[in-house]
């Protein structure tokens, strides 16, 4: 290979076509730093190193954050080898980013590597939420213009400073996906700088760094200075679709242990958890299990042999405090709690080893009186798992495995039988369901993970058991999310790592401990919130409404709104009533409501609300256990509330005023926990106050902080105890605040999001996400999307389809 040729940023030989520079250029392996000036403090604080590899055997790079969970770097710094395409999935060696301020991160995960140029993905094992990501321009620098390049690599006189230098350069030329440089003066691109960031002079990103001749740096004979970096202006979409805010269920995690019980919480789509354990009381939890019922958790636990349990509701964050389940249980040994339909189905194991139930019907808020005895003798250790009406019950006994289930319809019991593959000498038990087939897991006598596979569709079992991994183990843990099984184990020291079983492929991941640095815990149990995967977008446009539904995953929607007809709406909110989505609407200054059923596309017709509303100007709507709370703006500005009780079916018999401010325009509420959560605008001010539905009682109206004057619309969207409030200001631009009710706090001031032109907006969350849907003059919906760990927003993205004088908006997310 010719001398003359410019030897890239990287280190192993590899042909590279790049007309921009020469007819070919050498691109070689990593590289090591750029021979400018070192950078000041503070300043590119988005860039970082990378370390590819294992310490001895290592390759550095640069790479740039372009949100606070990905960094985009160089494909051919992270191709497994240089030339080849990038996959997605795990990174192909250990990798970690190192910022210029100290943090460094752990790369997880890679997108597969741009389809025509050297530009990969990578995520960090938690957020940055501290520096912000780079501004990324939306068009090609012209020729001539001066440029700014950062990186991490070798100078003129050191060979790996692992300081960041800058320099400045020429563009060149330049093609649909590549930009030619050149260094001004003796700036250059070294070895370590592949994948820094190209910067235009606004600091936006241009481009990242992909080969150089490398004339100056350390080592090098060659002289000249010219480089190609790879185009980032026009990849925008590409980029805005891989760090998209993911949809993944949410953990909730109890363990015991210490003489206390401690909670952790963690994101499915991300593998992300809490930094910290938080203490939840002082009770000497043995053994604990949970469900999640809606938005509560229900947690029961052993402690001296009793069975307790209690609540925590994730809309105010607040735990009820422990108090013990009804029919003298004593001396229990292990239990665990499955829910069907708004029943809980508690087991226990007695202290003689008998199988004893108890029942508790949160619909009618009663326990059974007694535990009854259910069978069996030398229990140890028993899980539960529901597959419809049935709840699957496995146990160990003698160290054997067996099992059994529950019709909870007829309430009748099958006999035991051992689970086929003579597991023998098992030291604990979990088990899943996933549609009508069970995944049970076992401690073995040596302390690993052995797993089984119950077949109910096919009516067998697999043969053997399956070891899966871990070592040292002592309890475990099971529950479904989507098609994987998360498994969560205690170890001899009492710390706690977390494995996954992908279903599809039945692989399981590598165990690894979770963060929060707990130790000693004696048990430990999961309950997962499944993400909403759907959005259905209604909106009040030309006299009649329309509707959109869209995936939440992907963030596709169907081409073109839909028109559902009917009574001509001006005002609409919805919320979701289980499976179907309920409407309420203000048509001809009256309240009307109507059902849509998103599993088979079926809509009810409008039937009017009871009390004689009329003059209505706006109107919102929250349920709770089945009852739906509805307020309106009366024709005076005055609020007026209704209730319609599902349970019973039937609605009060007229709307109530509720005193307070007047002259509002706009409303719209959440639901927390046992609380309606109001916001309105009024005079152009946004406040809000607070109705518990346990007494029927309001709180006052109060102005919610930050000074926003000229609001237009108003909505909002609650994700754990923290409100996230959205609202059109005077320019048309969309604003945020939001309030930690845990905390008793707002933030000192609102947000401007952007946007322009707007005039209603509406938000749903999903995850710990807030999905916000604007739409103004002009018919066009857009999107939104706030990830509310990170405090970032996504970019603008439209909804297909126009609507013709679009009058109000509302967004509801299902599963």
């Amino acid at each position: 290979m010719s001398e003359s040729r410019p030897r890239a940023v990287r280190m192993t030989c590899l042909l590279v076509t790049a007309t921009a520079v020469a007819a070919s250029l050498v691109s070689a392996g990593s590289a090591r730093a750029l021979a400018g000036p070192e950078a000041g403090a503070g300043t590119y604080a988005y860039a970082a190193r990378l370390t590819v590899g294992d310490e001895g055997d290592s390759r550095a790079c640069t790479a740039t954050l372009v949100s606070a969970r990905w960094v985009l770097t160089a494909a051919s710094c992270l191709a497994a080898t240089p030339g080849e395409t990038v996959k997605a999935g795990k990174p192909a060696a250990r990798t970690t980013a190192t910022f210029a301020g100290g943090q460094t991160r752990r790369i997880v995960e890679v997108s597969a590597s741009a389809a025509d140029r050297d530009l990969v993905l990578a995520r960090l094992a938690s957020p940055v939420t501290d520096i912000a990501p780079v501004k990324r321009a939306t068009g090609a620098p012209a020729i001539g213009a001066e440029l700014t390049a950062a990186g991490f690599g070798r100078t003129k006189t050191e060979w790996a400073p692992e300081k960041l230098h800058a320099g400045a350069f020429t563009t060149d030329s330049s093609t649909s996906t590549t930009l030619a440089v050149t260094g001004k003066g003796t700036d250059v691109l070294c070895k370590g700088d592949t994948g820094g960031p190209l910067l235009d002079a606004a600091g936006e990103l241009v481009a990242i760094h992909s080969r150089s001749w490398q004339g100056g740096c350390l080592g090098e004979t060659e002289t000249r200075t010219g480089a190609v970096s790879a185009r980032t202006d026009n990849v925008g979409q590409w980029i805005d679709q891989v760090v998209a805010p993911r949809n993944g269920g949410q953990v909730a995690l109890l363990a015991g242990g210490g003489g206390t019980m401690w909670s952790q919480s963690g994101d499915l789509g991300y593998g992300e958890f809490g930094s910290s354990w938080g203490k939840v009381d002082g009770l000497d939890v043995s053994r604990v299990s949970t469900v999640r019922h809606g938005d509560v958790i229900r947690a029961y636990a052993i402690a001296g042999g009793r069975v307790h349990g209690q609540d925590f509701e994730t809309g105010t964050g607040r735990w009820s405090g422990w108090g013990e389940v009804p029919g003298g249980a004593a001396g229990a040994k292990d239990v665990t709690a499955a829910l069907v339909g708004d029943t809980v189905h508690v087991l226990i194991v007695g202290s003689e080893g008998n199988l004893y139930a108890q029942a508790a019907d949160y619909r009618a808020g009663r326990w059974n009186d007694t535990w009854a005895a259910v069978g069996a003798t030398g229990l140890s250790h028993i899980t539960s798992a529901v597959s419809g009406a049935t709840v699957r019950v496995q146990g160990i006994g003698g160290g054997e495995v067996y099992g059994r289930d529950f019709d909870t319809r007829t309430g009748k019991w099958t006999a035991w039988g051992a689970v086929p593959g003579g597991a023998g000498g098992a030291v604990d038990i979990a088990s899943s369901t996933i549609g009508n087939n069970v995944h049970v897991q076992i401690i073995g006598s040596d302390g690993a993970i052995w797993t089984q596979f119950g077949d109910y569709d096919a009516g067998r079992w697999n043969e053997t058991w399956r070891k899966a991994g871990g070592s040292g183990l002592t309890r475990i843990t099971s529950v479904p999310s989507g098609d994987s099984v998360e498994l969560y184990a205690v170890g001899a020291d009492g710390r706690i790592t977390n494995a996954a079983l992908n279903t599809a492929t039945d692989e399981w991941s590598a165990f690894e401990e979770l963060q929060g640095s707990l130790s000693g815990a004696a048990d430990v149990s999961a309950a997962v919130f499944v993400a909403p995967s759907a959005v259905t977008l209604g909106a009040a446009a030309s006299s009649t409404m329309f509707a959109q539904s869209g995936n939440l995953a992907t963030g596709a929607f169907g081409a073109r709104w839909n028109d559902i007809g009917g009574t001509p709406i001006t005002s609409l909110t919805g919320v979701a009533h289980g499976a179907i989505v309920r409407y309420v609407g203000v048509a001809g200054g009256k309240v009307y409501d109507r059902e849509y059923d998103p599993r088979t596309g079926t809509w009810a017709d409008w039937y009017e609300i009871p009390g004689g509303a009329g003059g209505v100007k706006d109107v919102s709507a929250s349920m709770i256990d089945n009852v739906l709370y509805v307020q309106i703006i009366g024709s005076g500005g005055d609020l007026h509330t209704q209730v319609g009780n599902y349970n019973t079916g039937r609605w009060n018999g007229t709307w109530t005023p509720v005193s307070g401010v007047t002259g509002l325009t706009r409303l719209t509420s959440v639901k927390a926990g046992r609380f309606v959560r109001l916001y309105g605008i009024a005079g152009g001010k946004a406040y809000g106050r607070d109705l518990d539905t346990r007494n029927g009682t309001w709180t006052v109206w109060g102005e919610i902080p930050g000074s926003l004057t000229g609001a237009k619309d108003i909505a909002a969207a609650r994700v754990g105890e923290t409100v996230q409030v959205q609202a059109v200001g005077s320019d048309g631009a969309l604003y945020n605040q939001s309030a930690d009710y845990l905390a008793g706090m707002w933030k000192p001031s609102w947000t401007r999001v952007g946007g322009s032109g707007l005039t209603r907006i509406t938000s749903a969350s999903a995850a710990g996400n807030v999905h916000v849907y604007a739409t103004g003059s002009e018919g066009k919906v857009r999107n939104t999307t706030l990830d509310t760990t990170t405090g970032g927003w996504a970019s603008w993205h439209e909804v297909p389809g126009t609507l013709t004088g679009p009058a109000d908006l509302t967004a509801v997310t299902v599963r």
